[in-house]
């Protein structure tokens, strides 16, 4: 189990079964105690993640939902949003979108996943929810609502519409050390109506797997996940 004394903490991760990383990350979610801020918000953040969101902002629901592989992996699935979108295309996210009318965030999250990926996830337990976080660009405050599924049984089918491609990221890869310090620079052309007037350029810190870096929102949303398993970990 994740708590036997003398392995390291990626050897406990992967001795873990569902039924006890969900006890140890719902213990940690509804302790009242507070949850470690993230590590890695960009330089650009005042406003866009740690600043007060709008009175009409609209309110969205993230699934971050861990299932084993077959190789007894820990698996968080994330996808990349198509170039041509209009909020952050070409980024790395979690599964998630607007929270509608008389929906729960859980219930948003899910449909979300189902939407995005073409599986239905098959919840096996609840653990809680992460710290909502704002997003500037797109005016949402984000719920990140964790729960633990079982492994799918067929391929993910992507909307092509909403996922370019589904990334299995492993939890043990946030685990390893420190989110990157690496200088990982963003720029993002500034227009004034239909006219650019020039570029602003801000840095952001990154989670890095294979030649994907995951960062803002998503990358604050692991990153929180990582640290409570660390503390976790470490009892």
């Amino acid at each position: 189990m994740i708590s036997k004394r003398g392995l390291t903490l990626d050897e406990r991760l992967l001795a873990a079964d569902e039924r006890d990383l969900a006890a140890r990350l719902r213990e940690a979610l509804h302790a009242g105690r507070p949850l470690p801020p993230p590590r890695v918000a960009p330089t650009l953040s005042y406003g866009r993640h740690r600043g007060p969101s709008r009175p009409s902002s609209r309110v969205a629901a993230v699934a971050v939902a861990m299932y084993c592989d077959p190789s007894g992996e820990w698996i968080v699935p994330l996808t990349r949003r198509p170039h041509h979108l209009q909020h952050h295309g070409g980024q790395i996210c979690l599964p998630g979108g607007r929270v509608e009318p008389g929906e729960t965030t859980r219930e948003a999250a899910l449909r979300e996943f189902e939407e995005e990926l073409g599986i239905r996830p098959t919840v096996l337990y609840d653990c809680g929810e992460l710290s909502p976080q704002y997003v500037y660009a797109s005016d949402n405050i984000v719920h990140p609502v964790v729960t633990v599924m079982q492994p799918p049984e067929i391929p993910w089918r992507p909307d092509p519409n909403e996922v370019d491609q589904v990334i299995a990221l492993p939890l043990t890869r946030l685990l390893e050390s420190e989110p990157s310090q690496d200088p990982f620079f963003i720029r993002r052309e500034v227009r004034q109506g239909k006219i650019a007037t020039g570029d602003l350029v801000f840095r952001a810190s990154a989670i890095k797997y294979q030649q994907y870096c995951v960062w803002g929102a998503t990358a604050m949303i692991l990153d929180q996940l990582a640290q409570i398993l660390q503390d976790e970990g470490r009892t």
